[in-house]
Formats: structure tokens, C-alpha cells, sequence
């Protein structure tokens, strides 16, 4: 029998595409978000450092493990304390503790952003498991504050006793609407919120469109614009246009653009991902730049096509895309009236100065008691 052996990469290119993409699709946790040319995708136009662990079986992987050191997400100090006419001593020192990040060259290691990640088995689970978290903890550097590991599939909760005993904490923040495209569109929409189906009838009456956009530079810049203009309005995380640029590149049929219209004027674009692994179409990136346009409801028409299209060719779901998981939340409510089943987004944490762990954890969670 061939002696496994574990490998830490610092580039995707260092591997086989076909062997590392193999595995992905040969387990059952594999997704789009493993697979090779997503993360050369993130390799080459967004300030991460990889950190992707293979274990081989002879001349062949049997397991991979993407990761990548960014920087650390924390709010400033500043942020923990403006707008309050009063500030309490705990408050004050978790600012305190904040800043104390923010001066320093801390990262975090995570598997895997954008997107999802988690440890990819085909075989010998328990020994690759141990070989790839082994060699990782190995591998960190001291400016590493924690290991996170973010999962999209709920077939990752038979990992959970295992990473609790490696000291890895659970984290149920965040979460996904699902839908089942095995039910018909009457089905699926007899379960939406009578106000979704109502702004549905009114979006067809006020004769909106949808079209599938061509992936050609010109339609990559114009959504992108589009969704640059999006996310100002929400005040969401951005990724460039040179990453977009790339997907559409290294994985033209897995990406999607559909776009709604009311006669020759453009109302919206949705961004789509197509999971073959997991049979899924996942809403991902929103292009809506002005606001006064949500009147011809675009969201609800592009999301409509999108469910069609996936039903039309042979997808299982349809996921609505991510969102925090708090019923007082505009967008969780939002989506949740589309009829589809809450799935959390299953995510560990581990600290990796035990010190600084915990000091990191206070911070973050007093500045959740005040933005929550």
C-alpha cells in the first residue's frame, strides 16, 4: 500500500489542475469553490497568500485543503464607539483592544474567502485529516491570530466532534435560503410570501425582461460598474473587476450574468455560480445600482429567471446566496420570503496565540453587542 504524504502549496499552479479537480468532484463535499480555477482565479487578482495542503496516495492527491492568509476582519476602534453619547469602561477598553489589532501584522488563515472552503476527502479520511491540519499548524506563521474554516455543504457537521477536539470553535452566524428546483415553478411560488407573489405579478405587468448577458469584457466592465454602485449603497465588501474578469476566464460555464430590462433601459443584474458538484445555481454578486429602479422589481424578476433556468437545466437548488443569520435583518427577511429552507453556513474558528485569541475575541464580541 502507498505511504500518504501531505504537501503545503503556495500557489494553486503548483499542482495538477486535472488531479486537484478530480478530487474535488469525486467527493461529496466538493464544490465550485474548490475547484482549481476559482482559486487561481483569487490567486491572481486579490492580496492573498495561499495556503493549499494536498495529501497524495503514490503519484496522485487523495485530499486537498484550500487556505488563504488575508487580512483580519475587525471594525475600528473609532467604529465601536461613534454615535454614543456614552461610553462604558468595557466598551472603551474593547475599542482599546481594537486598535491594538489594527497596529498590528496580524492575519488570519481561512479555507476559503471568497466563497467556501473546508477539507476535500476521497479516501483514508481520518489519517488525510490528520496529515492536512497537522501540517497547516506547522506552517503558520507567528503573525497567524486564527484558523477559520467557513463550509457551505451541511455534510461538513461529520467533521464537527472531530475539529471540536483539535480546539476549533463553531461559529452559526451566517446562513443561506435554498430552494428545491425538483418542485414546479406553481409549487415554488405557492410557497413564496403573498407580497414576493404579488411584486412578481406586478414586475410582469409593468412588462420587465430578463436576458442572459454574453461574458465579453464589455458586459464583465458594465456589471461590474453596476455592482461597484450596488454594494456603495449597502456598504458592502468589494472585489475588482479584474476578478471577475478571471473567473469568467477560468470558468466560463460555471458563471452566469442575467440582466433585467424595461424597454431599452437596464434595471439590474444578478451575478450567478454554477455548483455542478453540489447541483446548485447560487445567486452570488447583485448589480442594482439605483435604487428608485427596485419599483419594476428586478430583484424578484432576475431571481424568477434564474430558478427557471436552473430547473430548465437539470439543477437539484437554487441558493439564494449569504446572509446573516437574524430574523430583524432587511435582507435575511427578505429572502426568506421566498419560501426557501434557512441553511446555516457552518463556520470554525481556532486561535492560534491563545493570548491574542482571546483578546481578539473580546473585541469582537462587544462590537457585535452594539451592531447586532
Amino acid at each position: 500500500m502507498s505511504e500518504l504524504r501531505v504537501h503545503v502549496y503556495d500557489s494553486i499552479e503548483a499542482v495538477n489542475e486535472g488531479q486537484w479537480n478530480n478530487v474535488v468532484t469525486q467527493s461529496a463535499q466538493g464544490s465550485v469553490f474548490h475547484r482549481y480555477e476559482w482559486l487561481d482565479a483569487i490567486e491572481k487578482t486579490l492580496p492573498y497568500t495561499p495556503r493549499h495542503v494536498a495529501v497524495t496516495k503514490g503519484d496522485n492527491p487523495i485530499a486537498v485543503f484550500p487556505n488563504f492568509v488575508t487580512d483580519i476582519d475587525l471594525p475600528t476602534g473609532a467604529a465601536m464607539v461613534e454615535n454614543l453619547s456614552f461610553v462604558p469602561n468595557f466598551l472603551s477598553e474593547a475599542a482599546s483592544s481594537s486598535r491594538f489589532f489594527e497596529e498590528q501584522p496580524l492575519k488570519r488563515l481561512i479555507s476559503a474567502t471568497p466563497g467556501y472552503g473546508g477539507p476535500v476527502v476521497t479516501t483514508d479520511e481520518t489519517e488525510s485529516l490528520d496529515l492536512m491540519f497537522r501540517a497547516l499548524s506547522q506552517v503558520n506563521g507567528r503573525n497567524i491570530l486564527f484558523h477559520t474554516i467557513k463550509a457551505k455543504d451541511p455534510e461538513y457537521m461529520r467533521y464537527g466532534k472531530y475539529l471540536s477536539k483539535l480546539g476549533y470553535e463553531p461559529k452559526l452566524t451566517d446562513c443561506r435560503f435554498e430552494l428545491n428546483l425538483t418542485d414546479d415553478w406553481d409549487e415554488i411560488q405557492r410557497r413564496m410570501d403573498k407580497e414576493r407573489r404579488k411584486s412578481l405579478r406586478d414586475a410582469h405587468e409593468a412588462d420587465v425582461s430578463v436576458r442572459e448577458a454574453d461574458l465579453t469584457a464589455d458586459e464583465l466592465a458594465t456589471t461590474h460598474a453596476a455592482y461597484l454602485k450596488n454594494m456603495e449603497r449597502v456598504r458592502g465588501h468589494t472585489y475588482p473587476l479584474s476578478f471577475f474578469e478571471a473567473v469568467a476566464a477560468g470558468l466560463p460555464d460555471r458563471m452566469k450574468i442575467f440582466v433585467a430590462e424595461v424597454g431599452d433601459e437596464e434595471i439590474g443584474r444578478y451575478v450567478h455560480f454554477l455548483d455542478d458538484e453540489q447541483e446548485t445555481i447560487i445567486y452570488y454578486f447583485s448589480a442594482i445600482p439605483d435604487v428608485s429602479k427596485l419599483d419594476y422589481y428586478p430583484a424578484e424578476l432576475l431571481h424568477e429567471y434564474a430558478i427557471k433556468w436552473g430547473m430548465d437545466n437539470g439543477y437539484r437548488y437554487y441558493d439564494f446566496g449569504s446572509t446573516g443569520s437574524t430574523y430583524t435583518d432587511g435582507i435575511f427577511k427578505a429572502k426568506e420570503k421566498y419560501g426557501g429552507r434557512p441553511i446555516p453556513t457552518l463556520q470554525w474558528d481556532k486561535g492560534e496565540s491563545p493570548g491574542l485569541w482571546q483578546l481578539y475575541k473580546f473585541a469582537r464580541s462587544t462590537y457585535r453587542k452594539s451592531a447586532y
